[in-house]
């Protein structure tokens, strides 16, 4: 499964030939808009960036749980079970956790992300090792692990005074890569009307 989110990942990469101009557009106006939202109102962005971050959690272990139960993808379909099972749990528990866990403080729902996001990565990446892959395809689960774990200790280090500051962080880490993207459509705009 994570090879298959890998491949998709690269199809839509925003620096590949095929991928339409406006997308990447979309998808940077997106991304700068959310660290705008960060820089100018953290106080209102603190609860709403644990609810997106359970929600992506939540998205994306969906497909890895309909694959392990079609029987796809072999030796590391045990793996991507287990580690989906753990981002779904985390992240129905964190986003609903105004239904669920009514008494849940917010410090607790950041320290259960964080702890999850850690064992979701940790878990891909045993996977995606004991499977007994060829080394070349380990690239994408490390730096996704990597990333996951930076993330969770943001998530696990940020405490009410300095929430500002790691949301600051992240939304200036937004704005460059929504910038980026932006340019990347820019590029791909360019290379669409030059070649016509």
């Amino acid at each position: 499964m994570a090879d298959k989110a890998l491949s998709m990942a690269q199809e839509h990469a925003p620096w590949r030939e095929n991928v339409a101009w406006w997308v990447t557009g979309i998808q940077g106006v997106v991304v700068v808009l959310i660290g705008l939202y960060l820089l100018l109102a953290p106080a209102s962005a603190a609860q709403l960036v644990i609810l997106l971050i359970a929600i992506a959690l939540l998205l994306s272990s969906i497909p890895q749980i309909v694959a392990g139960l079609r029987g796809i993808g072999g030796v590391r379909a045990a793996y991507a079970m287990l580690q989906a099972g753990v981002g779904a749990t985390v992240g129905l528990l964190i986003a609903l956790r105004a239904l669920l866990v009514p008494t849940l403080d917010p410090y607790a729902a950041r320290t259960i992300l964080a702890l999850g996001l850690i064992a979701y990565a940790l878990i891909g990446l045993a996977g995606s090792f004991l499977s007994g892959g060829e080394p070349a395809s380990w690239a994408g689960p490390i730096v996704n692990a990597l990333l996951l774990i930076v993330l969770a200790v943001v998530l696990l280090t940020s405490s009410e005074s300095n929430a500002a500051d790691r949301l600051g962080l992240l939304g200036w880490i937004a704005l460059i890569g929504g910038a980026l993207l932006l340019f990347f459509a820019w590029r791909a705009y360019n290379r669409q009307h030059t070649v016509v």
